[in-house]
């Protein structure tokens, strides 16, 4: 491809990226004047500003099915959306249902909500709460996500996940799983993978549920601070106990959150955002692909110019007549 190719097609990217935004305003009815990046072009205008979760995903998904907003301005956004409308009872059965009631809902169904992220969490919250799970032998365990996955209330990724942990010990006959803890299988997973007796296609989805389930029993992560979660995803991958791949899954709400209750973030140039994002992936508290998806989250309006009247054509020279008449 010649420069001059490359030159036209960012030329012509740049173009369809500012029409887009532009588009994007109009079709939010954004009248704020402070309104710098895309997050807070979405959040202060009228279809989103002081509504519940339920009605910003409602809202969301009717965006979304009249294509005047992209997926990929929304991804932080659902996901927090979400996770604070299912939690909005206490009890972890009952927010497994509304997990249930969510994702099933026709009137959502243009939204990408990460339903098998949200269900690992949830079904391990339940499971290790309020179930004898952690105490029971494989079979007992897969008669319990059975019946749960016949309610509709496992999402069959997660339950497939769960039935190559435990299908195995009961194909072999065994009547304990000895009764260790989370984190100490995902230390022995861990181990399989170094030896190689275990590939990727194994690992990951099994250390999905047993990260969730680990993190379900830790008091001090479900209760700590944005940074602190962080922190601790940081050094569980440093520990080679969860791949980058599930570790991304995890953070998102953490720095989400973290940015969000910010103000002084939220406030300032989407260059002293950028600038702030990339602190925090230098510091290793989030993954660079976390930070290149906030990056594009936050990335700048483009600035609209005044109008200019086009200027007017220069007068064409008179052409001399060709038989020198005057």
């Amino acid at each position: 491809m010649s420069c001059r190719d490359r030159n036209r097609n960012h030329f012509g990217f740049i173009v369809v990226s500012i029409l887009w935004v532009s588009a994007l305003l109009v079709a939010l009815d954004c009248r704020i004047a402070g309104a710098l990046d895309v997050v807070s072009g979405l959040t202060e205008s009228t279809q989103f500003k002081g509504k519940g979760p339920l009605e910003k995903l409602q809202s969301a998904a009717d965006l979304l099915k009249k294509k005047k907003l992209k997926h990929s301005a929304l991804v932080f956004l659902i996901l927090d959306w979400t996770d604070r409308y299912i939690r909005e009872p206490s009890d972890p059965l009952a927010r497994l249902k509304r997990w249930a009631q969510l994702t099933n809902d026709e009137r959502l169904s243009h939204l990408r909500i990460p339903r098998d992220f949200l269900n690992r969490v949830l079904l391990a919250e339940y499971l290790v709460q309020d179930t004898p799970y952690l105490n029971s032998a494989p079979r007992k365990k897969l008669e319990l996500l059975g019946k749960l996955s016949r309610e509709k209330l496992v999402d069959w990724s997660v339950f497939l996940a769960y039935a190559r942990l435990y299908a195995g010990d009961v194909i072999n006959g065994a009547a304990q799983h000895g009764n260790i803890t989370p984190m100490q299988a995902l230390k022995t997973l861990k181990n399989l993978k170094d030896e190689g007796l275990i590939g990727w296609h194994y690992r990951v989805p099994t250390e999905a549920i047993l990260i969730a389930e680990a993190l379900a029993l830790d008091k001090e992560y479900r209760q700590g601070s944005p940074p602190r979660q962080l922190e601790k995803l940081r050094q569980l991958e440093q520990a080679g106990l969860i791949t980058s791949l599930t570790r991304k899954d995890l953070e998102k709400l953490p720095v989400w959150r973290l940015l969000m209750a910010d103000k002084s973030f939220l406030n300032s140039s989407p260059e002293e955002k950028k600038k702030r994002l990339l602190d925090l992936k230098d510091k290793g508290l989030i993954l660079a692909t976390t930070c290149s998806d906030l990056i594009q989250m936050f990335q700048p309006f483009p600035a609209a110019s005044p109008p200019q009247s086009r200027p007017a054509p220069l007068p064409k020279p008179m052409q001399p007549h060709l038989n020198g008449t005057n």
